[in-house]
């Protein structure tokens, strides 16, 4: 499509206009008129793609349509399977969402319609011989197939903050997942929104002055110098106290139903990089692990976790202490998958050292752009084979230590493939990643991260639509059943009088 001046001018003024879109709504208002005047909203409409197969797409949703309509149960929920699995990888690639701001093509949503539609039918249809036991037997197996969606948050000193905008614009858009993972800074994000309910959530949303920014002080010299530390490790940990309490990740689960998952690195070689969540360390507390998460080397000590365990507080796994999770694990991908059955990631990233190197990919086509990404990986793989075969190498063992760190920090996957979001790379910010921030500085990040977010909302509105709707009727099923095994107290005939 060609575009004359007056329309190219227009688009550029829209999209100064999206950079300065203080709601989602808005934004997307914005956007859906940059889509109308650029004609990607015309893409959207038309059927012609090498991405999808849309006529066999076309075909589910009539066939799923019909079966639905004629009350053909038995074979709609055999069909409904198989329809589910086979069109489960057409709808993962990002190129789909990078013509349209608004979102993809409508067959998407057509399908995704359909989908909902169906599932409602067959869990609220009353059949013979079929319970409310069967039918949430039958949903939580197609969803544990599905899988589930996460949010990933990286560390990063103060630009983590960046996180907080992110949470805030899934959590206005009911996006926020159940499963929520932190690693250094990513872990006080993480723990915060896991600690608090919606409601928590809403109120501090609408009043971020509330929240308490006072979590760093610098030592003395001299006591960094006797430490060997550059911060007050105390005075974090009494802060990461006053946002999140002292749960366990059990109770934390129990209080908000989302699950927190908090990566941390060991100080001995021999140990192994941890996940703690409410399965492997149900007993540990919350704010040591993010103490331990965010122990990044030579500015904060090694920290022992501690775990309650019938109301008493004793070291977990004693003798081991541990570091800044970003170390070994910034975003736990394998993990997550292999513990809690994730295969839908969200990731943001904040780390200085990751976001140059990331900032060069963004969602740009062209050649200019495959140079500018096949560089950035040549660039980071490079580095990690340097650091290893130097580890190899080293003479002394504290040299061999340090660099096997560094090779741990470079040797990692720090973005997701799609559903990626990052802070925009600013070199200013790197000059106050160790200091408290001011309020006007908090707001800043916060509006960074919605910034970031909103341009992937309709991706991942689209793309975690099933597993949020799996989620959303075994809940219905449960309660159901829960409610039916109540059995109603018998009442007491009144006495006659006379």
């Amino acid at each position: 499509m060609t575009l004359n001046l007056g329309t190219t001018l227009r688009l550029r003024k829209l999209d100064r206009d999206l950079s300065h879109a203080a709601t989602y709504a808005e934004w997307f208002a914005i956007a859906g008129e940059h889509d109308r005047l650029s004609g990607a909203g015309d893409w959207q409409q038309n059927d012609c793609t090498d991405l999808l197969h849309v006529s066999e797409i076309r075909h589910s949703i009539e066939t799923l349509r019909v079966m639905r309509e004629e009350g053909a149960t038995w074979e709609l929920t055999k069909k409904f399977q198989e329809v589910l699995f086979r069109h489960q990888g057409e709808f993962t690639h990002p190129e789909l969402y990078h013509v349209a701001k608004t979102g993809t093509k409508a067959v998407v949503k057509e399908f995704l319609d359909e989908i909902e539609t169906c599932l409602h039918y067959l869990v609220s249809l009353e059949v013979e011989g079929v319970t409310d036991d069967y039918r949430l037997e039958q949903v939580k197996r197609v969803g544990r197939v599905y899988g589930r969606p996460a949010l990933l948050l990286s560390g990063g000193a103060l630009l983590g903050l960046y996180h907080f905008g992110v949470i805030k614009a899934l959590f206005e858009e009911d996006l926020l997942p159940r499963t929520i993972s932190g690693s250094s800074m990513g872990s006080i994000m993480a723990a915060w929104a896991c600690s608090h309910t919606d409601n928590e959530l809403r109120t501090l949303f609408n009043d971020v002055s509330q929240i308490n920014r006072e979590a760093l002080t610098r030592l003395p010299f001299r006591e960094m110098l006797k430490q060997r530390t550059v911060m007050n490790q105390p005075k974090l940990l009494k802060f990461l106290g006053t946002i999140m309490g002292d749960m366990t990740f059990a109770e934390s689960v129990k209080h908000s139903r989302r699950i927190l998952n908090i990566t941390v690195s060991p100080l001995n070689k021999l140990q192994t990089p941890r996940l703690l969540n409410y399965l492997s360390s149900p007993e540990a507390l919350v704010h040591h692990a993010v103490l331990a998460s965010s122990a990044v080397p030579l500015v904060f000590k090694p920290v022992q976790l501690m775990a309650r365990q019938r109301g008493v507080v004793k070291p977990w796994m004693e003798h081991e202490l541990w570091v800044d999770g970003s170390v070994n694990g910034d975003l736990p991908f394998t993990q997550l998958t292999q513990m809690l059955n994730i295969n839908h990631y969200i990731t943001s990233q904040a780390n200085p050292h990751v976001i140059p190197f990331l900032s060069l990919y963004g969602g740009k086509k062209g050649v200019l752009a495959s140079l500018a990404r096949m560089g950035s990986n040549i660039t980071l793989q490079g580095s990690s084979q340097v650091l290893d075969m130097a580890r190899r190498h080293a003479p002394y063992q504290r040299v061999r230590d340090t660099l096997a760190t560094a090779h741990a920090v470079t040797n990692q996957v720090y973005a997701g493939s799609d559903m990626h979001i990052q802070l925009p790379f600013k070199p200013a910010l790197y000059a106050k990643v160790l200091t408290n921030p001011t309020y006007q500085e908090l707001q800043e990040y916060i509006r960074l991260g919605q910034q970031a977010t909103w341009p992937q909302i309709e991706m991942i509105r689209d793309r975690t639509r099933l597993s949020r709707l799996f989620g959303t009727y075994i809940g219905i099923l449960t309660r159901r059943i829960e409610a039916k095994q109540v059995t109603p107290k018998k009442t007491r005939a009144p006495r006659k009088k006379g």
